[in-house]
């Protein structure tokens, strides 16, 4: 019971992350604090790992859940889309040199 819970409460909360983290990206870029992408695309990224290691442990290991792989691939892809998007708008414009 205790698997299926941490493994249902791991995607819940991914799920979660990724709104928030989309609702942040678009608050920032409306108010072109660009450099502040940065720290979510990191985010992101870690949130990517983790669901990579809870989707190796329970492949690995037989809880006796039944485990939804793909979706679980679906939101690390989602994950790793969003962080590279991220880095990309998170540059900051270069300034031009003074003459």
């Amino acid at each position: 019971m205790v698997a299926f819970l941490i493994y249902w409460a791991s995607i819940l909360i991914s799920i979660a992350w990724i709104i928030i983290s989309v609702g942040f990206c678009i608050y920032y870029l409306s108010n072109k604090e660009n450099g502040n992408l940065w720290a979510f695309a990191f985010l992101n990224v870690l949130a990517a790992i983790f669901l990579a290691i809870v989707l190796l442990v329970y492949k690995t290991w037989d809880f006796d859940i039944t485990t939804y792989s793909s979706l679980m691939y679906g939101l690390i892809a989602a994950e790793l889309v969003l962080a590279v998007i991220k880095g990309f708008l998170g540059r900051e414009p270069k300034l031009a040199p003074a003459k």
